[in-house]
């Protein structure tokens, strides 16, 4: 199995990543677009995969971070749950934020997330809620998941949105809440 690839980056999609490894032999890693940001064409890329072998292909997936890779695992071993869902659930945002939602039970959380239905986010939270270890810390709860849903349904990207949930003060109600994520947005 390869555990890892590095190499020179030669291209970049919206979700994936070309690299050149120093033997020349160049690589198709399909990867998150939080993994994405991390690189430029021409810089050097380090990214621990998951290889996938089906009878008619070989795919291969990266992760910048250990927690990326090990949840990735995790959904996959789950029925009904490919690799290329299990890239789109963690593109809703940072792996810790969506395992939170996952072991509070938020199925709203899973359902937002393109080509993931009700029966399968079920499915998910059934299965992972008590495999998954969520460090504590200050989360403002449901209001960041009322911001997601209704900015989500405005048509933003959830990863987008729960990148600058962090910098939306938590003080505010929930409308002027989105009023500042919809200025930040804009930017």
């Amino acid at each position: 199995m390869i555990s890892g690839i590095s190499g020179k980056v030669q291209s970049i999609g919206t979700d994936w990543i070309t690299i050149q490894t120093s033997g020349g032999v160049s690589y198709y890693v399909a990867a998150t677009a939080q993994t994405l940001s991390h690189h430029q064409v021409g810089s050097l890329a380090n990214l621990l995969t998951h290889l996938i072998v089906r009878e008619d292909q070989l795919s291969l997936y990266g992760f910048a971070s250990q927690d990326e890779l090990r949840f990735f695992q995790k959904l996959i071993s789950i029925s009904g749950v490919g690799p290329r869902m299990a890239l789109s659930i963690l593109n809703a945002g940072p792996v810790q934020q969506i395992q939170k939602a996952i072991a509070g039970g938020d199925l709203a959380i899973l359902t937002t997330i393109s080509g993931v239905g009700k029966k399968t986010a079920e499915r998910i939270l059934v299965e992972l809620k008590n495999q998954i270890e969520i460090s504590t810390g200050d989360d403002s709860g449901s209001d960041s998941e009322d911001l997601l849903a209704a900015l989500t349904q405005l048509g933003y990207n959830a990863y987008e949105v729960r990148r600058i949930a962090m910098e939306i003060p938590t003080n505010l109600s929930t409308e002027d809440r989105i009023k500042y994520a919809l200025q930040l947005l804009s930017k």
